[in-house]
């Protein structure tokens, strides 16, 4: 049986791995063991996963993963330039901000799992990739009737009967949340509001919900809660910048995309204007540019919800092989993981190679030049305490004449 670890650092990607962690019993969760951890995790909720929760730190990595047969991860974490073996796996967890999730830190992995053959031709010149479909929504059957609709919104407690509005916000500079959760909140009154926040707000604690509480919108969830469940139970989604747009594409939900200033907002957070959330927005939903639009486009929105999820069916298509069949889609993983792990995986070619060798060197740079920076802040602190101590020795030893 092949024993992998699955690489996180934070509860988002605990719960992208939910289905992939399935396909592979006896496998661990290695959780980078960071400052504020505690914040984000309890110690109930470390205990009680899928497979057993084991924290690692740089230092270490090689040591705690040379027991595995493979090791799956979702984006660059500390140590990986490390490791020769076993063979890395890349696993594709959003869309949006393409100059990350498109990266040339992709040549790490031995081979890239792809939502779909649009993400398959962005990587593929840097390291081998296959189509396998996004694995968090492995098994799930998203189109309901109007009947399992109703019974979802009862699930969240929510009215079955009145429009039920997601939010879910990017972070940071790109995100929303600021700007809207009072225009939300009026709203709230006329339908009901649920807001996902992002777990990259959530490094030091879910502050958000405070504030939204204030504003009378209680239906709220964490960066790590089960999207599916709020999905299922939506009409609408309101997103940004954000890679849930992307979710609620393929749930074939309809949505609304408030971006605005998008020009002032290149370079951030690895923005630019050809990123796909942005350069397909007017395919993807219905645009929203300034908050005095938001009432009257969910209005319109919620009139032809058909329509616009018909905008996204062509885009949709080439985004996403579907994976609600959770025998193929668990099948056509473990076929090419076992091929990676006995070596038969797709050959890398030297172009790849060289790009790999140029981001391991990068990365051990980096770490150097951290270290150095410790080092000059330790002998400056060291250098001001020496000469502070003296200055007040001096200034309290009695003198005598």
């Amino acid at each position: 049986m092949t024993k992998a670890a699955f690489i996180v650092r934070n509860k988002f990607q605990l719960r992208q791995f939910d289905a992939l962690a399935d396909a592979f019993p006896g496998s661990d969760f290695l959780l980078y063991d960071r400052r504020g951890l505690h914040l984000e995790f309890s110690p109930d909720e470390l205990e009680h996963q899928k497979l057993p929760v084991k924290l690692f730190k740089r230092p270490n990595i090689s040591e705690q993963t040379g027991q595995y047969d493979v090791i799956f991860f979702q984006t660059l974490f500390p140590g990986i330039e490390l490791l020769s073996e076993p063979p890395l796996v890349s696993v594709q967890y959003g869309l949006a901000k393409e100059r990350h999730n498109y990266g040339e830190w992709r040549a790490l992995a031995d081979l890239n799992l792809m939502y779909g053959d649009y993400s398959v031709r962005q990587v593929a010149h840097f390291s081998p990739a296959v189509a396998v479909g996004n694995l968090k929504f492995c098994g799930w059957r998203y189109r309901l009737s109007q009947t399992e609709k109703q019974q979802a919104k009862l699930k969240l407690q929510l009215n079955p009967e009145k429009p039920v509005l997601l939010y879910m916000p990017t972070y940071g500079e790109l995100g929303s949340f600021h700007e809207l959760i009072e225009p939300l909140a009026k709203l709230n009154e006329r339908y009901q509001v649920v807001i996902k926040g992002h777990h990259n707000d959530e490094m030091s604690g879910p502050k958000w919900m405070d504030i939204a509480r204030a504003l009378g919108v209680s239906s709220l969830y964490s960066g790590g809660a089960d999207q599916r469940l709020l999905l299922e139970a939506s009409d609408l989604v309101i997103s940004d910048f954000s890679g849930a747009v992307f979710d609620a594409i393929y749930a074939e939900i309809p949505v609304i995309l408030f971006q605005t200033r998008a020009e002032d907002r290149v370079g951030r957070q690895k923005f630019d204007l050809t990123s796909l959330e942005y350069r397909e927005r007017e395919r993807l939903g219905r645009v929203c540019q300034s908050v005095g639009e938001l009432e009257r486009a969910v209005e319109q929105v919620l009139a032809s919800p058909t329509e616009y999820v018909a905008r996204s069916a062509e885009l949709r298509s080439e985004l996403f092989v579907d994976v609600s069949d959770a025998d193929d889609a668990s099948m056509r993983v473990k076929d090419v993981v076992s091929r990676v792990i006995s070596g038969d995986s797709p050959h890398v070619t030297k172009p790849q190679t060289f790009v790999r060798e140029s981001i391991v060197r990068l990365l051990y740079a980096e770490q150097e030049l951290r270290r150095a920076r410790r080092r000059n802040i330790f002998t400056t602190l060291k250098s001001w305490a020496t000469s502070v101590g003296g200055y007040l020795f001096a200034r309290l030893t009695p003198r005598h004449n």
